[in-house]
């Protein structure tokens, strides 16, 4: 590599290094409640908007089995990739509160792209496979040749998940 390489590889190395990347979601003190209560609370609340994969009270954690959604304006042509949304709530204790956080990813199926996209492979005159795996899709499950990407997060979800959870803690005379 030459010295010019080098220099241009430590600045974006240290430009990354500089760059810490917030947790995803939103998150919300629920107050001086019973961590039990506030579990079960999260747990009750999240059903109602996801099915549940898993619920872990000793590592506070809450997962969603993915929920397919319909979302607008990937692509002018061609129409859109399947879409769903995954949804993590976690609670932490904090300075005698609870505190739970959620994070609600919508991802885009991308492999469908590639087998849309697949044209006839030509010579290159190599002797050197060139297609991988999800471009051939050799014997695999059909869930190993999904590959799904996070386009966004859904904040309006995140913050009905949260206020819900705060008031079945803390309801209203």
């Amino acid at each position: 590599m030459t010295r010019q390489g080098w220099i241009i590889f430590i600045m974006a190395a240290g430009l990354l290094a500089g760059c810490a990347a917030a947790t995803p979601g939103r998150s919300r003190e629920l107050g001086d409640v019973v961590y039990g209560n506030a579990f079960a609370a999260a747990r009750d609340v999240v059903s109602q908007y996801y099915s549940i994969e898993s619920a872990d009270p000793d590592k506070g954690i809450i997962k969603s089995r993915p929920l397919g959604v319909d979302e607008k304006g990937e692509r002018i042509l061609g129409g859109n990739s399947p879409a769903r949304q995954l949804a993590t709530l976690t609670l932490r204790r904090k300075n005698g509160q609870i505190v739970a956080h959620a994070s609600v990813a919508v991802q885009r199926q991308g492999s469908a792209m590639l087998r849309q996209m697949r044209t006839t492979s030509g010579e290159d005159y190599s002797s050197v496979p060139n297609q991988t795996p999800a471009e051939i899709e050799a014997a695999t499950t059909p869930e190993q040749n999904e590959s799904w990407i996070t386009q966004r997060y859904a904040h309006d979800v995140e913050n009905k998940i949260l206020d819900d959870i705060y008031r079945a803690l803390h309801p209203s005379p």
